[in-house]
């Protein structure tokens, strides 16, 4: 009986005896065989039939080693030629870095040209996209990030729409309840501080009151604790590990400091239920210590009523849930449950808070974002303003290259390989470029971190980060690379070799089309700086209807709540105080407001919103305020504890010429005007002065501002740190200068406006650089012609204007290109803020010059050398 195996097997040593196949390709033969007999099989045939069959197809045992002999040596051929191949490339790899780095020495001025200009250039880009990284990066770590939304609402009031994230705390309970969609929703106060004592030391500390969920809902790690329960009992307390470091020393995490008790502001034991890793900077929620949001509630009730408004509500949504279909249901939740709220709650989403939160007329008009895209072209800008010299300079000496390539082109090259040696070159400049760029970032990080108060350091960095950044590099050199070598590799090697190869005119047109985008872009940074430290100076110095100057203020807490009028005695008595009041308010920031007021004969319909600032005597005298209509609160007027201050804007709502004396009623308080003063921004320049009402409300100011004599700033320190010590000896001293926090809420523009006077300045030197190496060129190309018009008379003075004409030209054409583009992209830009200042021809024309003065003394430099030769020796020149 016919057995297939063993068929096999003997056919298969027959051809191991003569030794001719190797083992895995016998294996291979073998399963070719099998699979015939498979397929002859399932045709109807016998398996001994089969086997026969495919042994006749496979021929005599001859036939087939000779078959395999072909096979064999072709693969061996093969095998070699790609090992050459290999071999050949290395070898030509080799030949053009050693080309590369012969024609950077004999160039040195040319290669020092390019690589500062690309390493300067991709310096400024890394420092741009490490800024854009960690902007982008706020809120990105919370592993539930997709689910989170912050709770908002627009409402509409006297004709505006605002847009608040602060909501009403019943509605948490609502979403929970009633919405399917939403799996929790948890309400955050405001920031507050915290008084934390623990064994009679005191820290002051920043905080928030959080739902017992927040740990369970952020991603901020417990080091100790249990995130499910650790705010859930009302008289526990969580903390940062900075926080209890400073508590209970290095060493805390020895062991547990769970169940420890600290006193929170001077009252009420809390036991610390967790210790949460410190908050990264990449938050927007920043906080040392965190307290139960039932603890905040039992302190203020009214926050029950639909009407009060005074927390904030995070909500994570189910997975799967549509956020727009929610926003459809919750939209008029407010008003089905208080009339006249005229609110629309929607849900933005939590990651998308820091970067793009600006709502203008209920509709997102960016944020944040708008800086890191801006900043992002600036980046791009520079680097092309980078390639653009490569590229200039390239074909601007090509002529010197003409030559090799003729030469080249003869033995053989082909322009690929040609086009692979000129991009070859310009993909190492662009890696030692990027070598500098590397030790430039390092060198001025710290230097960087300070001016716009990040806190980055390279050991976090993503490694996908720094392969961006050699990705940046490699594509630079390419960029900067790519027209040369194709400009380069198509000479004709006939006219080369016969010195009849001129320099071509579309590459000269091209090369002033580069320098005129070039010092297009480099104006266009010139403007932006202009506007932008315009605009900054315009906010520092600005009239604000106060003085903000030598103002300090701090808590009125501890005893100074009860005791103030002997506090503020005491402290007049004290040297380098001018005045002393207290107030609930920043007046720089108010942001208290109500549509309560109501006065005779006003319109029902009327729902402006008025802004509160609830104030002591005083108020006005402290802050310098100018009264242009009846009078300041005094102590002399017992009727002014009902009475009002407002400003001219607000008698501008209420419809009055001269309101004083006129009737006023808001929460419950009814009293007169006694006096109307000038309007003051209350808010940021972003937004229009809005009505103000200063009602006299002393105890609910929990602020103490006091005004320092010009000039004994520091006296008046000293005073208000030893009169705050004798009457709140337990409360560690605290102040703020109101002039530093008004220009804090402006540090964005600040920072920008400074990045951005850094970035034009490298702009026009990146842009110079390059004006340098092609007036060195120009100068060089014209050295005969020089030399002749010297000896014919003409002047220095002559030859260099003469030589710098035609760059001149082309900074001027830039400069009529840019102008009005920048017009149009300042504009917007200061189309942000309600109070702003008015572009003029003189910001252009200011820009226009600088760029044409630099760039002219940058040609003037070469063209005066050139002019100042001997012309004997220029005449020799070949």
């Amino acid at each position: 009986m016919f057995n297939l195996e063993k068929a096999l097997a003997t056919w298969r040593r027959s051809l191991e005896h003569r030794r001719v196949f190797q083992q895995d390709d016998l294996d291979e033969l073998e399963q070719h065989v099998r699979d015939q007999v498979q397929g002859l099989m399932a045709k109807g045939r016998s398996e001994a039939a089969a086997f026969g069959k495919a042994m006749q197809e496979m021929g005599t045992h001859g036939m087939a080693e000779a078959e395999y002999q072909k096979v064999y040596w072709g693969k061996v051929r093969r095998q070699h030629q790609t090992r050459d191949e290999i071999l050949w490339r290395l070898s030509m790899l080799k030949n053009y870095i050693k080309i590369a780095l012969r024609n950077s020495r004999r160039q040195k001025g040319y290669t020092f040209i390019n690589i500062v200009g690309l390493s300067v250039g991709l310096a400024c880009s890394f420092f741009i996209l490490l800024w854009a990284t960690h902007e982008s990066s706020y809120d990105r770590f919370h592993t539930q990030g997709d689910q989170l939304y912050q709770v908002m609402r627009h409402v509409e009031l006297g004709g505006q729409t605002y847009t608040w994230s602060s909501m009403p705390m019943p509605l948490a309970d609502v979403l929970e309840k009633d919405f399917p969609e939403v799996a929790d929703a948890e309400r955050i106060s405001w920031p507050q501080q915290y008084i934390v004592t623990y064994e009679g030391e005191s820290f002051r500390e920043p905080g928030h009151y959080a739902d017992s969920a927040f740990f369970q809902l952020f991603t901020f790690p417990l080091l100790q604790g249990n995130p499910a329960t650790v705010l859930a009992d009302p008289t526990s307390v969580a903390i940062s590990a900075g926080l209890a470091e400073r508590l209970f020393g290095t060493d805390w995490q020895a062991g547990s400091v769970l169940g420890r008790a600290l006193t929170i502001n001077h009252g009420k034991d809390f036991t610390i239920a967790g210790v949460f890793e410190d908050v990264p900077d990449a938050s927007s929620l920043q906080f040392e210590i965190l307290l139960p949001v039932q603890e905040f509630v039992d302190q203020n009730e009214w926050l029950y009523h639909w009407g009060n408004s005074s927390l904030r509500i995070v909500a994570r949504l189910k997975e799967g849930a549509s956020s727009a279909a929610l926003n459809e249901k919750i939209a008029k939740m407010i008003d089905e449950n208080h009339e006249g709220a005229n609110a629309t709650v929607f849900l933005h989403p939590y990651k998308d808070l820091y970067l793009r939160s600006n709502f203008k007329e209920g509709r997102l008009e960016g944020g944040r974002i708008e800086y890191v895209r801006i900043f992002l072209v600036v980046a791009v800008f520079l680097l092309l303003i980078a390639c653009i010299n490569f590229m200039n300079l390239a074909t601007a000496r090509s002529m010197q290259r003409a030559r090799e390539i003729g030469v080249r082109k003869v033995v053989g090259a082909s322009r690929k390989s040609l086009v692979g040696q000129f991009l070859g070159e310009s993909m190492l400049i662009a890696l030692l470029a990027f070598g500098l760029a590397a030790l430039l970032v390092i060198a001025l990080l710290p230097f960087f971190n300070d001016l716009t108060g990040k806190a980055i350091a390279l050991g976090d960095l993503d490694p996908v980060f720094l392969l961006v950044a050699l990705g940046l590099a490699l594509l630079t050199g390419l960029l900067a690379g790519s027209y040369p070598a194709l400009y380069l590799s198509s000479f004709d090697p006939i006219g080369v070799l016969r010195s009849t190869l001129r320099p071509r005119t579309g590459a000269a047109h091209l090369r002033k089309a580069l320098v005129v985008f070039q010092f297009t872009l480099s104006i266009l940074l010139i403007v932006g700086t202009l506007a932008v430290y315009e605009q900054v100076e315009y906010i520092r110095t600005k009239s604000l209807g106060l003085d903000r100057e030598n103002v300090i203020y701090m808590p009125r807490e501890g005893a100074l709540t009860d005791q103030y009028d002997a506090f503020k005695q005491e402290l007049l008595a004290r040297p380098g105080i001018a005045s002393v009041t207290a107030s609930n308010q920043n007046p720089l920031s108010v942001g208290n407001s109500t549509t309560d007021p109501t006065w005779e004969g006003k319109d029902p319909d009327d729902n402006t919103l008025f802004y509160i600032i609830n104030a002591n005597h005083d108020f006005v005298e402290t802050m310098n305020m100018e009264v242009v209509a009846g009078r300041a609160f005094s102590p002399a007027f017992a009727t002014d504890s009902v009475g009002y201050l407002i400003n001219e804007r607000t008698a501008e709502a209420m419809g009055m010429d001269d309101p004083i004396g006129a009737s006023l009623e808001f929460w419950g308080q009814k009293g007169h005007v006694v006096g109307v003063v000038k309007d003051f921004h209350m808010s940021s320049l972003y937004a229009a002065i809005e009505p103000t009402i200063v009602r006299m409300a002393p105890e609910r100011a929990s602020r103490v501002f006091v005004r320092a004599e010009a000039g004994r700033t520091e006296e008046a320190l000293a005073s208000l740190e030893a009169v705050q010590q004798q009457f709140n000896p337990a409360y560690p001293f605290r102040y703020e200068f109101l002039d530093a926090e008004y220009e804090e809420t402006y540090r964005s523009e600040v920072v920008m406006g400074t990045l951005a006077n850094i970035f034009a300045l490298i702009a026009m030197l990146i842009s110079c650089l390059g004006l340098l190496g092609l007036a060195s060129y120009t100068a060089e190309r014209r050295t005969k012609e020089i030399g002749i018009r010297k000896v014919l008379g003409a002047s220095a003075p002559h030859l260099v204007l003469l030589l710098s004409r035609d760059f001149t030209r082309l900074v001027l054409v830039a400069f009529l290109i840019a102008a009005p583009v920048a017009y149009y992209l300042v504009q917007n830009w200061l189309d942000q803020f309600a109070y702003r200042v008015e572009l003029g021809f003189g910001l252009f024309i200011g820009a226009g010059v600088a760029a044409l003065v630099v760039a002219w003394l940058t040609v003037s430099y070469q063209s005066a050398r050139a002019a100042l030769a001997n012309p004997v020796k220029t005449l020799r020149y070949e």
